[in-house]
């Protein structure tokens, strides 16, 4: 690291939270659809559960009062780089460095010896210079996915009896809760991770919604967040009980949403498909979502 260049220092509190969030709100709209975050992934990704530490979990890399960048570890052997549009390419070796040794520090041995990363896919630079330090392309990635909201919203009604709305006051929040994990069995959501949540900056009860049977069963759920300054929209979590599924739960649901962060005032939005969930990526472009990116995995030995 040159003299007076950047420096790099453990998340400390919301001040970095917002400083996150408004960094990958301009890099968006710098970047071409799926390079970085969006703001609600690190909303989601800090406050989804009470086990994840971001003090000891996410380091930030600053110049001159600046944030550069970002490095996020993936419990138990992977690390997701921010970096600014400027900046790719010289600030990942540091952040490889980081990772290889705080994963060992905070997850022992399940670290294991490897360390993973991804990128995507349409940044060949960087991942020529990746490439160059021993990573290699896995054959797992993720669709990334959007849709533009400009004209008509499709607004097919729900089965009969079933209606999509926000998730109601706090006698709704355990059946809410129980939704997400049997959805995402086994999980570490819990009523108290959830609680939090729903303080958490950059959430919105308005865009948290669910399809609700008529004796109040949950069925399809999902979160949409809604970043002011890229005017774009992110679906994270999506969901549906496995009972319920093939009834159109989750497009209606996502349709709402939809509309929602119309109303708000987003000109796109964005969900992740893993690249052999049919059944997902399936629903998504159901609602108007196509593949606009491909996030590649890429791991490499000691």
């Amino acid at each position: 690291m040159r003299p007076g260049g950047p420096t790099s220092r453990p998340y400390e509190d919301e001040a970095d939270l917002q400083r996150m969030l408004e960094f990958l709100s301009r890099a968006t709209l710098a970047a071409p659809p799926g390079a970085y975050w969006h703001p609600g992934d690190v909303i989601w990704g800090i406050y989804q559960n009470t086990v994840f530490e971001p003090r000891r979990e996410v380091r930030l890399w600053e110049e001159g009062g600046e944030l550069l960048g970002f490095a996020w570890l993936e419990e138990p052997d992977g690390v997701v780089m921010q970096v600014h549009p400027r900046l790719r390419g010289s600030l990942e070796k540091e952040m490889v460095d980081w990772a290889a040794h705080q994963t060992r520090a905070v997850y022992g041995e399940r670290a294991g010896d490897e360390l993973w990363t991804r990128l995507p896919e349409d940044d060949p630079r960087l991942t020529a210079f990746l490439t160059g330090l021993g990573f290699e392309r896995d054959p797992d990635h993720a669709l990334k996915m959007f849709r533009d909201l400009e004209g008509q919203l499709p607004s097919p009604a729900p089965p009969a009896g079933w209606t999509v709305r926000e998730v109601g006051g706090e006698e709704e929040w355990e059946e809410r809760v129980n939704t997400h994990r049997e959805v995402w069995h086994p999980s570490r959501v819990t009523l108290g991770a959830y609680r939090r949540l729903r303080g958490a900056p950059g959430y919105d009860p308005s865009l948290d919604l669910v399809a609700v049977s008529p004796d109040g069963t949950f069925g399809s759920y999902c979160i949409c967040w809604f970043d002011q300054g890229s005017r774009t929209g992110l679906f994270e979590p999506v969901g549906t009980r496995s009972a319920y599924r093939g009834r159109g739960l989750g497009k209606t649901v996502m349709l709402e949403g939809l509309r929602r962060l119309r109303g708000m005032g987003a000109r796109s939005a964005a969900v992740t498909a893993i690249h052999d969930d049919r059944a997902a990526a399936g629903l998504y472009r159901s609602v108007g979502f196509r593949v606009l990116n491909r996030e590649r995995l890429y791991g490499k030995k000691g």
